[in-house]
């Protein structure tokens, strides 16, 4: 079991401009974000300490990230209709500051090789299509072949 404890400076709870670093999260008192938390990340144990503004999140295992993360993407890809796409980098930002912490990234872009990865996986099962300059990547090249930005979206299902 991996437990992380991460301590929020007031700074950290606000972007520069002194707004709320989510919209959503406006009116919501710490205990509001607690369940909203819980309620998107089940596999997580999130404990708010008011006091301090500390969030600790109990892990069971890596693969709980894993599955967290794979949940976001699916959930995300699930969201466009064929032919439209995704930019990976969606599946990152849709996570907050805490959550990413907790997941052990400092940031959003220290989750985007994992998801590469995680989307390279799925395309070598056949789940998805990943795209560079709006054509399908060969299946023949590699995650570590291809630079610069792609994009995904699922494999269109044989339906008519």
């Amino acid at each position: 079991m991996i437990v992380k404890d991460v301590e929020l400076a007031k700074d950290d709870r606000a972007s520069g401009d002194g707004s709320p670093m989510h919209e959503m999260d406006n009116d919501r008192t710490p205990e509001r974000r607690d369940v909203s938390l819980s309620k998107r990340c089940p596999q997580m144990n999130v404990k708010w300490d008011l006091d301090r503004c500390k969030i600790t999140h109990t892990l069971q295992n890596d693969s709980n990230i894993t599955d967290i993360i794979i949940e976001k993407l699916l959930a995300k890809l699930q969201t466009r209709q064929y032919p439209k796409t995704i930019c990976p980098s969606e599946i990152p930002r849709a996570f907050s500051k805490p959550e990413l912490t907790a997941m052990g990234f400092s940031d959003w872009r220290d989750m985007m090789p994992p998801v590469r990865a995680m989307l390279f996986d799925m395309r070598s099962k056949g789940q998805v299509e990943i795209l560079q300059k709006g054509e399908v990547i060969p299946s023949a090249m590699t995650l570590e072949a291809i630079h610069g930005p792609i994009r995904a979206r699922l494999v269109p299902s044989d339906e008519s």
